[in-house]
């Protein structure tokens, strides 16, 4: 509640007051309901200098604020706040599962903004906001199996600390374009049982949190490690961190290479590597992910430049919003465009730091309101 002075602005001749009116000392000098009926009264209240509480006022600026709160931006304040969890010499492990319980209410507010946080979130440490756009779409993915929200939560916080005994390694071989070292090799096939061992000695005990994080690299054929386990032996939770860790991996750049297009890591998992992914879990990562999840930077049949923001029933045929008209010149306020148009038809997939100079955050304000007002 905040003082605030009476201006022209704020009363409507002839109506009740919606507030006191008070002095500089707060006496009241007219109550609510008192009707001001013409503007000299007006105006010498003004020149006066009297004040109201504006409650009603600040109450509809916070519920704005809310529905004008882009869950872009906040997936990304998230990511930074989990990488203050683990970036110090003593991680705070205790932290997690609230985390990942934002990362779930974030995802239930938008979850096409949360999954955009993916390809277009490039801040701070690899190994940090790898573990935590895996997070992301664990989160996404086994809410479309309609898993357990308990059960989602602790794979959540397995999948933010699947790699927390590698994060330097990960780090480092995010700049390395030779060949891994025979001490490498062995720190990456064993890093999911030390990372266990740690959780438990840390006091963490939830078997889900635990298993995810010893279990994340073991693949339903046997291919895995670090046990070479087969599926009877293996959960959904960490087949569903696994199938996350690789997506996020191979869409995420080096810096010696740039990322696979969504489209083409979909492509190689649901087709090179589907015999390692569980029938139900490559149904609901195809419905989740698709062709061209939000966060995808494409560009149309018109030649305009923009991003997928909204997945539609026709996973060809999503919602991009322009950056650019097909003359070069930015949008101000970047249109919505229906793919299943022709003249809007996405032509091909560009590499995401084509989007990197632009405001994304904007892009996914109420899109709920307004999504069907398409370009």
């Amino acid at each position: 509640m905040a003082k605030v002075r009476l201006g022209y602005g704020h009363v409507t001749l002839g109506q009740p007051l919606p507030f006191e009116l008070v002095d500089a000392h707060g006496r009241v000098l007219l109550k609510h309901g008192y009707i001001i009926r013409d503007e000299d009264q007006l105006g010498r209240l003004i020149e006066r200098g009297v004040f109201f509480d504006r409650v009603v006022d600040e109450e509809k600026q916070q519920v704005q604020a809310v529905e004008k709160t882009s869950v872009f931006s906040c997936v990304c304040e998230l990511a930074d706040a989990f990488a203050g969890l683990l970036d110090k010499e003593k991680p705070d492990y205790g932290g997690v599962p609230a985390i990942a319980e934002n990362i779930q209410m974030l995802c239930e507010k938008d979850s096409d903004a949360a999954l955009a946080c993916i390809l277009l979130r490039k801040k701070g440490r690899y190994a940090l906001r790898h573990s935590f756009h895996a997070a992301v779409l664990t989160e996404l993915l086994l809410k479309r199996l309609q898993h357990p929200v308990e059960d989602r939560r602790y794979a959540v916080a397995g999948a933010l600390t699947m790699n927390m005994c590698m994060l330097e390694l990960q780090d480092a071989l995010y700049h390395q374009n030779v060949p891994l070292t025979l001490e490498q090799k062995r720190a990456i096939v064993t890093h999911p049982l030390t990372a266990a061992a740690v959780l438990r000695e840390q006091g963490i005990a939830h078997p889900v949190w635990l298993k995810v994080v010893e279990l994340h690299h073991e693949m339903i054929d046997g291919s895995g490690y670090a046990r070479k386990l087969l599926k009877n032996d293996l959960c959904i939770e960490s087949e569903t961190v696994s199938l996350a860790d690789r997506f996020c991996a191979m869409v995420s750049e080096r810096e010696y290479r740039r990322g696979l297009p969504p489209g083409a890591a979909v492509k190689d998992l649901l087709g090179r590597q589907a015999a390692t992914i569980t029938p139900e879990l490559a149904d609901a990562f195809r419905k989740e992910v698709g062709c061209y999840p939000p966060g995808s930077v494409v560009t149309l049949v018109n030649s305009e430049m923009g991003v997928v923001v909204k997945r539609l029933l026709n996973p060809m045929q999503p919602l991009v919003r322009s950056l650019r008209a097909a003359s070069g010149v930015r949008y101000p306020d970047p249109p919505k465009r229906a793919t299943s148009k022709q003249a809007f038809a996405i032509k091909e997939e560009l590499d995401a730091d084509a989007a990197k100079d632009f405001d994304l955050v904007l892009l996914w304000q109420q899109m709920a309101q307004d999504v069907m007002d398409e370009g």
